[in-house]
């Protein structure tokens, strides 16, 4: 509330900056036009795809680092240096591949978020407290089943770290994609907007950009995150 106090006080001292209630109108009045609500629904489905094999390629790489050392010693670096590049840096690369479609998008996604769930996954394998590896140990647990019934769910809250963090870069990724690759989306619609200088529209596709983003993860991968940290008595 406080933001949207400031927000109104300074569309009163520059009359040129949109207050948030007229944001708040264009934004309604946009839900009903059928070319909005076709970006809305193209980004929803590409950043669907996108997630999905960020969290099926992120968790398999990072158990697979987690599990055999040689292999994370080969390719560990690897992981991180793909973390390290931001989501848009990306899309250069995307667009050489893959021209400019969905494809490029979804690609970019993919490698602007998979290297924090390989990383995560991988470190937490390899944090498992020892007094429960010990305990393990001693009650029998070895091989495949030590890691799958052990490992695997002390890791567990460090993996959903990841991946509530995959989701943000991910999100943000797609949206750096769409501005470039002219695909129906809110990424493409920004584009649009800034080009023929719509600053209250504009506004509007950001503001429901950061309120998806953010309703997704205080709906869904807080409480994943809490449900998992209570689990493991961390919270």
């Amino acid at each position: 509330m406080l933001l949207i106090g400031l927000w109104e006080c300074t569309s009163k001292v520059f009359p040129s900056w949109p207050s948030a209630t007229q944001v708040a109108g264009v934004l309604w009045v946009s839900f009903q036009d059928p070319g909005f609500q076709t970006a809305l629904i193209g980004s929803a489905r590409r950043m669907a795809i996108g997630y999905t094999l960020v969290v099926v390629i992120g968790i398999s790489a990072g158990m697979l680092l987690g599990r055999f050392r040689f292999l994370d010693e080969l390719m560990g670096s690897l992981a991180v240096a793909t973390h390290a590049i931001p989501g848009a840096a990306w899309v250069p690369l995307a667009i050489l591949w893959f021209g400019l479609t969905e494809q490029a998008v979804i690609f970019t996604i993919v490698l602007g978020a998979v290297g924090i769930v390989v990383v995560n996954t991988d470190s937490g394998i390899h944090d498992v407290p020892p007094p429960l590896v010990r305990a393990a140990r001693t009650m029998g647990a070895k091989g495949l089943k030590f890691f799958w019934y052990v490992v695997v769910p002390a890791a567990a809250p460090k993996i959903v770290d990841g991946l509530r963090l995959a989701w943000a870069f991910g999100w943000r990724a797609l949206m750096a994609g769409e501005l470039i690759v002219s695909v129906s989306g809110l990424g493409h619609l920004v584009n649009v907007v800034a080009r023929t200088r719509q600053i209250d529209r504009l506004l509007a596709i950001m503001v429901l950009i950061a309120i998806i983003g953010a309703l997704i993860d205080g709906l869904i991968f807080k409480r994943i995150e809490h449900g998992v940290r209570v689990r493991w008595g961390l919270a």
